[in-house]
């Protein structure tokens, strides 16, 4: 049984950098979770929106999943994308990368379909899923990336009765309140999905944070949740504030170009997006350095921890 504590603190979703010519840097991706394991990053999320992985193939995405699951410390939690538009396929997927390290599957709901995805259908999509899958599952609600598709809590407090499907990651804008409320009482938990609401998120029972603030600015991250843990609830809101106004006026608005941008900028391996994205512009690459000169944000160290 998975032990649920390994998922409280911060986890930081991995991009996928790519070169001029669009092929993927494996060697980034090692050197960047060589880095964050110096870090107090509880695990890592490969292959999420910010890991670009709706323009990956399948050969490619286990070779990311290969690459981080070998590259990262012992103690830290690995939580997959795997989510496909058939149970069928999500299910193969799970089973081709489960024994790579990966310790849990996360699976956007499928979405192509959209006017038949009723919740009598997504319930029965995820409980056999959870049925076959050879690791637990946390659901990813993210309705930016899933054609507005939003579970409501209702449905979640269905499918966190399943022994398998073990937490949310909401990345949606039902407050996480409204899933801690129905959830109370099981092994379940929610994630904060983005920077904006974690710190009300971590006030309304969740128990930590999947952030792509976190993939440029970590150790910000992870400092807000040990204020928060040691109860010093002034220093994490003010710490809060400051991440959430800095991702706002610099990477936030640009998506993964800018996140990517920044990790440049704090010596990270950002590399190139992949088309039909598009990388940031010199003048939105200048304001990005021009707000962390002016915050004094200066490049990770390898010794942070």
């Amino acid at each position: 049984m998975f032990d649920m504590t390994n998922l409280q603190g911060v986890f930081a979703p991995i991009v996928t950098p790519f070169n001029e010519d669009e092929e993927i840097l494996f060697d980034d991706i090692a050197y960047n979770i060589d880095v964050y394991n110096n870090t107090k990053l509880r695990g890592y999320m490969p292959l999420g929106s910010n890991g670009e992985f709706q323009g990956l193939t399948d050969e490619e995405s286990i070779k990311v999943l290969k690459i981080v699951c070998k590259h990262k410390k012992k103690d830290k939690i690995i939580v997959g994308g795997c989510g496909r538009e058939s149970m069928y396929k999500t299910v193969e997927f799970i089973k081709m990368v489960a024994d790579y390290g990966l310790d849990l599957a996360f699976i956007l709901p499928p979405h192509y379909f959209l006017s038949k995805m009723t919740e009598d259908v997504l319930s029965e999509y995820y409980i056999k899923v959870a049925d076959k899958s050879p690791i637990p599952i946390v659901i990813y609600n993210a309705p930016k990336f899933s054609a507005g598709l939003n579970l409501s809590p209702k449905l979640i407090s269905e499918l966190a009765k399943h022994p398998n499907i073990i937490a949310i990651k909401n990345s949606s804008d039902t407050p996480n309140l409204e899933y801690t409320k129905k959830i109370s009482g099981l092994e379940f938990s929610v994630i904060a999905g983005n920077i904006k609401t974690f710190y009300q998120g971590l006030c309304d029972g969740a128990i930590g944070g999947v952030l792509s603030t976190a993939s440029v600015f970590p150790e910000y991250c992870c400092s807000l949740y040990e204020y928060f843990r040691a109860g010093d609830l002034d220093e994490a809101k003010k710490l809060h504030s400051f991440l959430h106004n800095l991702s706002m006026n610099t990477v936030g608005p640009l998506g993964v170009s800018g996140v990517k941008a920044g990790m440049t900028l704090r010596g990270l391996k950002g590399g190139n997006v992949r088309l039909p994205l598009m990388n940031a512009t010199a003048d939105e690459f200048n304001n990005i350095k021009d707000w962390f000169e002016k915050e004094g944000i200066k490049p990770l160290k390898w010794n942070y921890a």
